[in-house]
């Protein structure tokens, strides 16, 4: 699909920007990954070309067996990227600012699309839920409760019961509402790491928008509140920021976007996430138009 305007979340192009205070250089650098938004995995062998705000093109690059990309910028001002590949549909970012001696980091998505070879279809295969989790227990970053460890720690009355077994986690319980009025008890959980202690919620790949009207935290939100003791196969927990795989940290920001201050705390290490998978998410095949 060309000239494809990028969106901050999970769609077909997402930009999570990050600008950092680095010494003096002689020009200003673009570092990125692109990534595929179905496998979370960097797209090797795609096109990555720098458009200016007048769409002019100002340089082309490749990315490597890890998706990474850097671009050298001699002037300063607005830009895009945009980024192609056979395979997938070509996708652009949102437009950002250069400054003098930026550094700017980016992190865009791209989607497949499948080639009609006539009557070949070529694609790229689903993942489960069960094999995201399994992938994610392999980075040795944040506690996991499996299918098994859930199962003999079979909470009663809540799910946040869970995490009273996560190694540095407090978990303490209030009375509160959810988004229908209907009053229940609430888990306050907070976590040793970071300075806020602060985590944030996914519930297989939907991440959970913390409600703006008052008397409901995010306990009271769908679709966590929702949940029950039986509905829960698994569950990760990353305790701070640090501890995040980059597609989780991602889904957040972009959920969080509209709050400058948070995206600044989580790049400062003080939120972390937990991530609750479901009967439903841990034998679905994610890919485009599932979980958005």
């Amino acid at each position: 699909m060309n000239g494809m305007v990028g969106r901050i979340g999970l769609g077909s192009v997402g930009l999570l920007l990050g600008f950092f205070a680095v010494a003096p250089v002689s020009a200003q650098v673009i570092r990125g990954t692109l990534v595929d938004d179905d496998t979370q995995e960097g797209v090797e062998g795609a096109s990555v070309t720098l458009l200016s705000s007048l769409e002019r093109t100002i340089s082309t690059t490749l990315t490597d067996s890890l998706g990474s990309f850097m671009v050298p910028v001699a002037d300063l001002g607005a830009y895009y990227l945009e980024a192609q590949r056979i395979g997938y549909g070509t996708t652009r970012s949102q437009s950002f600012n250069v400054s003098v001696t930026d550094t700017v980091h980016v992190t865009f998505f791209i989607s497949t699309q499948a080639i009609i070879l006539d009557p070949i279809v070529v694609g790229i295969p689903r993942v489960l839920g069960s094999e995201l989790f399994e992938k994610r227990i392999a980075t040795e970053r944040g506690v996991f409760f499996t299918p098994e460890m859930v199962d003999s720690l079979r909470p009663t009355r809540h799910i946040g019961e869970i995490l009273t077994h996560a190694d540095a986690t407090q978990v303490r319980w209030a009375w509160g509402p959810d988004e229908s009025g209907k009053y229940g008890p609430r888990p306050r959980v907070r976590t040793y790491f970071g300075r806020e202690g602060c985590l944030n919620y996914i519930v297989d790949r939907t991440p959970v928008a913390n409600p703006w009207y008052e008397g409901v935290g995010i306990w009271g939100a769908s679709p966590l509140a929702d949940l029950g003791p039986e509905d829960i196969v698994a569950v990760e927990v990353y305790r701070s920021f640090f501890e995040v795989p980059d597609d989780f940290a991602m889904q957040i920001v972009a959920n969080d976007m509209h709050t400058r201050r948070k995206l600044r705390n989580m790049q400062q290490g003080e939120c972390g996430i937990v991530v609750f998978w479901t009967k439903e998410g841990w034998g679905t095949a994610y890919g485009r138009g599932r979980n958005r």
